[in-house]
């Protein structure tokens, strides 16, 4: 009886939201259910081309749908690849449609994740990630840094997990606008530049897809020489 007391206040509160939450989750599986349980394989192998075939006999508003749930969900599942699906979203769709479906994707996802692992720690549950090698060693580099930095280094580094900053973020008691700042404006360019390299390479143009990505480790470059200045435009 005690228990019960204790529990379903707790869950009265929360009610309204989980109600929600599963009815948002039911419809979409009830639209998408299929089709992710095809995609998902993929993204997870990195498989840009059977996403694309796969995509491509979707009529264009469901696969401009799975794009930008994906976008999403890659950010929960924290290891799967984002640019297998940003590259085949570049491929697919014109780089500025594809960039607003796999952006608003993210920011929707990312901050859905850090809302619930901020949820989870203020509940008092543990909160544990593995960053990877490459990511260990960007948060052994930026232990003194501003979390502000730290989340924008991490979205704008290739090869990182952008999954984990939503956890890194938590951990640093980063408040929820501000990590919708940092988020926003780091992941923007990884996303842009994943984009316009699938859409030249639909267009054989192998060149420039690569120049956009050397032009992401300049703006990185820049970005961390000038980090001072960016920080204060920032806060």
């Amino acid at each position: 009886m005690r228990l019960s007391g204790t529990l379903w206040p707790k869950i009265r509160r929360r009610l309204p939201a989980l109600v929600l939450l599963a009815l948002a989750f039911l419809l979409i599986w009830a639209a998408f259910g299929e089709s992710f349980q095809k995609l998902l394989p993929m993204v997870r192998r990195g498989d840009k081309h059977g996403i694309v075939a796969y995509l491509s006999d979707e009529d264009e508003v469901g696969g401009m749908i799975c794009v930008m749930i994906l976008s999403g969900v890659q950010v929960a599942s924290v290891l799967l690849p984002a640019i297998a699906i940003h590259v085949a979203a570049g491929v697919l769709y014109s780089w500025w449609k594809a960039f607003l479906l796999c952006y608003t994707g993210f920011l929707a996802g990312t901050m859905a994740v850090f809302l619930f692992v901020r949820h989870m720690r203020e509940e008092g549950r543990p909160i544990r990630v593995n960053p990877g090698n490459t990511g260990r060693k960007i948060l052994e580099m930026l232990s003194s840094a501003p979390t502000m930095l730290v989340v924008i280094v991490i979205y704008m580094v290739p090869g990182v997990p952008n999954g984990i900053v939503p956890y890194i973020a938590v951990k640093r008691n980063m408040k929820p606008e501000r990590f919708f700042i940092g988020t926003a404006f780091g992941s923007w360019l990884q996303i842009l530049c994943s984009c316009v390299a699938g859409n030249f390479l639909i267009r054989g143009s192998i060149i420039s897809g690569i120049l956009v990505i050397v032009v992401q480790w300049l703006v990185l470059a820049l970005m961390l020489w000038k980090r001072e200045l960016l920080l204060k435009w920032l806060t």
